[in-house]
């Protein structure tokens, strides 16, 4: 049912509205970051194209509702890239089975995922097709990078935006595949899509920076200059990516911000929730100032850094002025 999307309640409501009063378009784009639901929308946009007991919407139970579920309707077609690239053999291939009658009814529906993955050949082929389209057919096209598409390919498109997901829709469905709580939460806030978030929390290293950020903490607030020792054989020594580096001081960020969380009385707000014996620990220790400057030291490191500042200078003097605020 369109009411299963509440988070992108807006596109929802225009796609079923357009369906109720027989005015869908011959082509729509799907634009949103990763996660935020444009593939789980299309095959329900198709569900409700094709459904024999709903007007406008998708029962999920008769046949046609099933096989395409099932990805077997012989009338609903998806293209993805084949090996990073969406080449004109593929939309050559699909012209050629439009061009018969439709096998179900009196639709034809395709669905093209990554579709800023079609090469110059392929492109060209589309708008042909998108330019004097089949009666019946209905193209979707899924894109995570519109401004990668051309504008002519836009302009034939109706454009449906979608919003990204939100931290809380991200954890959550993380959990849902397995991934712990405090993990997920964190993953969730740092990532920019639901993709970004799942490889986070695959990776082992994830787990342990979130750990060393722990550590960093108390040894700043409790062994004095002993938090360069861990800065220097915990990170340093280990991690020479600066990506690896920008993401602990994300997590170290977000760590400043859920003690602060804690002595503001907003516990339910705290990211790293399965953490709270040493957050109310190290929180009981440390102002409410002294954790707004640290957080403001934070992002002055992280932006140096993307300056090409140099690493290690940089993160002793962050820790030295943790310990000094």
């Amino acid at each position: 049912m369109w009411s299963e999307f509440a988070a992108q309640r807006q596109a929802a409501e225009l796609l079923h509205r357009s369906l109720k009063n027989n005015r869908l378009s011959h082509a729509y784009l799907f634009s949103g970051a990763r996660g935020a639901g444009k593939r789980k929308m299309a095959k329900h946009l198709a569900k409700a194209i094709f459904c024999l007991r709903q007007n406008g919407d998708s029962c999920g139970e008769c046949k046609n509702c099933r096989l395409i579920e099932e990805g077997n309707h012989l009338d609903v077609h998806w293209i993805e890239p084949e090996k990073n690239i969406i080449r004109i053999k593929q939309i050559e291939d699909l012209q050629k089975k439009f061009s018969y009658r439709a096998a179900e009814s009196s639709h034809k529906v395709y669905i093209m995922e990554e579709a800023e993955k079609m090469n110059q050949e392929a492109t060209n082929r589309l708008l042909k097709f998108l330019e004097e389209p089949p009666q019946g057919v209905v193209a979707i096209l899924l894109t995570s990078n519109i401004h990668d598409l051309l504008p002519t390919v836009l302009s034939r498109c109706q454009i449906v935006s979608f919003h990204a997901p939100s931290p809380e829709a991200i954890a959550e469905r993380l959990e849902q595949q397995g991934i712990k709580q405090g993990l997920a939460r964190t993953a969730a806030r740092i990532a920019n899509d639901m993709d970004e978030a799942h490889t986070l929390c695959q990776s082992e290293s994830f787990a342990q920076l979130r750990s060393l950020v722990i550590q960093l903490s108390e040894d700043i607030m409790e062994r004095g200059t002993y938090a360069l020792v861990t800065i220097h054989d915990k990170l340093l020594k280990q991690e020479k990516d600066p990506d690896r580096i920008d993401l602990f001081l994300d997590l170290l960020l977000l760590w400043f911000r859920d003690l602060l969380l804690f002595l503001l009385g907003q516990e339910s707000q705290i990211t790293n929730n399965d953490q709270m014996e040493p957050i109310q620990k190290q929180a009981l220790r440390i102002s409410q100032r002294r954790l707004v400057d640290g957080m403001g030291t934070i992002l002055v490191t992280k932006n140096r850094l993307t300056h090409y500042a140099n690493l290690q200078l940089s993160l002793e003097d962050m820790v030295l002025r943790l310990q000094e605020g």
